[in-house]
């Protein structure tokens, strides 16, 4: 069984930093990632292929993206080599002063200075740049800022994307990046189907970047392998091996999957929040592997505050699927924003989470009733809105994040969300419950639909049980000084197992209120800065230098 310096469980964010850090810095690395490994030819070309488009190992479906239903939650992320990179909307932003000051970290450092040269090291590394044209959708939510006062803060959104040279869209040329190392690239089409995997090769994912120079320098990546277990070795082994790592083969029926194993001296869990906090309550309370895991695991877990809506319009002709997935930017007050979201044409899968918007709140009864009575009287809106082919090129779904901290515990158990099977069970926080802007939220949708001549639609959850839905899940394995305040320390690694790292969404320590995808890469860049070259190794040429 080989020894490898570092196995890091998962390639999102936080974990293809890490991969490429540890190979520049003369380690040998495994990466274990349970999604499979997409070309960009193998993305599918509708999400209506809810093989490659969904992930549920179940149904037998191994695609990109994983929607996960809580009791007070509905959770889109990613799965594949590249993790969310191959199925996000592409937005890198920075924050504002508020998640620096966070009440999670704000007595642990000067985040704001610690993390100010891996913000712009991640920048460099993701290709930002602002979308270099307004579409329809954003010239709608311009005139709403217009008209509530907020102009000067709309903007177009900085995205991981290669737009190459006007004129040239889907062309392929040398790396526009890193020198002509890295691989070829081709400009973006504007087709809108950042969400449902690129197969133009312009949406600079991770396989594009940290995770293609990892394994050119020698990092192992091994997909459709999901990590379950992880176990510390007795003290003294000759190899300096401290942890065994269990995985098994995800893409294989769960009762025929044999169990392997690989050893580590150090490992790095990044396997989004979700996965994060189910992996290591395995470990602390079912196998009892890493039982001094601190309490505070599954704490201050959050949601970026988020709503998603939108809106379909009644209008055959009308088509807002051009650009990016999200193109643009507003602040609709001091601590919400605003960003137009589309898929592409003939990919309306996605309508299936929609149902017509209801006023207030209630119970399920009562909900279904308020819906019920909204069919009866617009029964025409609700079939065409709902059945209609032309749902993708008619419809942009309103992404609305705020800044407001309140926060869910997530726990080990077992009920209707878990299948009555042992799993992460999430629960409110008295006087600290996730509370979503719905009417801030329904309000901006019936504007935005008023202008289009549109629906105004709620995801099903939303509609029916008062379940909102984050495309951001944060949190749940806190900093601080020792256990009794947290799960990490402020260099990532898990108190009472050394060698032992988390880094990914789920150490953020605040609602960022825009997209957290940029925090956590400079959060992980930051964490990779602490570990030193190995001796007398001599690592690549260094990517630093770069920038």
């Amino acid at each position: 069984m080989r020894t490898y310096d570092y196995v890091v469980v998962g390639s999102g964010f936080g974990g293809s930093v890490s991969a490429m850090r540890l190979t520049e810095k003369g380690y040998s690395v495994l990466v274990l990632e349970r999604g499979k490994r997409y070309r960009d030819e193998d993305f599918p070309h509708s999400n209506w292929n809810i093989r490659k488009f969904l992930w549920a190992p179940l149904l037998r479906c191994f695609g990109i993206q994983e929607i996960s239903l809580l009791r007070h939650i509905m959770v889109l992320h990613g799965s594949g080599v590249g993790g969310g990179s191959l199925v996000y909307a592409n937005v890198l932003m920075e924050p504002d002063e508020r998640l620096f000051d966070a009440p999670g970290w704000r007595d642990l450092g000067d985040w704001k200075t610690l993390l100010r040269p891996h913000y712009d090291m991640a920048k460099h590394m993701l290709g930002v740049a602002p979308h270099p044209y307004s579409t329809p959708p954003d010239h709608v939510l311009q005139k709403i800022a217009e008209e509530r006062g907020t102009a000067d803060t709309f903007r177009l959104a900085n995205v991981a994307v290669f737009f190459g040279e006007p004129g040239k869209e889907g062309q392929s040329v040398p790396d526009p990046y890193f020198g002509g190392r890295g691989p070829n690239r081709a400009g973006c089409t504007g087709c809108g189907g950042c969400m449902i995997g690129c197969r133009h090769n312009a949406k600079n994912t991770l396989v594009k970047n940290y995770l293609y120079f990892a394994e050119q320098w020698g990092a192992e990546i091994r997909a459709e392998s999901e990590v379950i277990d992880i176990r510390p070795l007795p003290p003294g082994e000759p190899d300096g091996a401290r942890y065994k790592v269990i995985y098994r083969r995800s893409t294989a029926w769960p009762l025929t999957a044999a169990r392997q194993r690989v050893r580590a001296r150090n490992v790095v869990v990044s396997a989004h929040a979700l996965g994060t906090m189910r992996l290591l309550f395995h470990c602390r309370d079912v196998s009892k592997s890493l039982p001094r895991i601190s309490q505070r695991l599954g704490t201050m877990v959050r949601t970026n505050n988020e709503a998603l809506n939108g809106a379909t319009s009644r209008d055959a002709d009308i088509d807002l699927t051009s650009g990016a997935a999200i193109t643009s930017i507003f602040r609709l007050n001091e601590n919400t924003y605003v960003e137009p979201v589309r898929y592409p044409h003939g990919s309306s899968f996605m309508r299936l989470l929609a149902m017509p918007m209801i006023e207030g709140g209630g119970n399920v009864l009562t909900r279904l009733g308020k819906l019920l009575a909204k069919i009866a009287r617009h029964p025409g809106d609700y079939f065409y809105a709902n059945f209609t082919r032309r749902w993708a090129k008619g419809t942009t779904i309103l992404l609305m994040m705020q800044t407001d901290d309140s926060t869910l515990r997530f726990q080990l158990g077992r009920g209707l969300f878990t299948a009555f099977r042992r799993g992460v069970t999430s629960h409110e926080v008295p006087g600290e419950s996730i509370t979503p802007p719905v009417e801030m939220a329904h309000g901006l949708a019936h504007d935005y639909a008023a202008k289009i001549n549109g629906i105004p639609q709620d995801t099903v959850p939303e509609t029916l049980l008062g379940i909102p839905a984050t495309a951001h899940l944060l949190g749940g394995c806190p900093m601080g000084r020792s256990e009794a305040d947290g799960v990490i320390n402020t260099r990532c690694e898990v108190f009472n197992y050394p060698g032992l790292y988390i880094i990914d969404g789920s150490i953020m320590p605040g609602n960022p209120g825009i997209n957290p995808s940029l925090t956590i890469t400079a959060l992980a860049e930051y964490a990779m800065s602490h570990i030193p070259d190995k001796a007398k190794a001599s690592a690549p040429e260094q990517l630093g230098t770069m920038a």
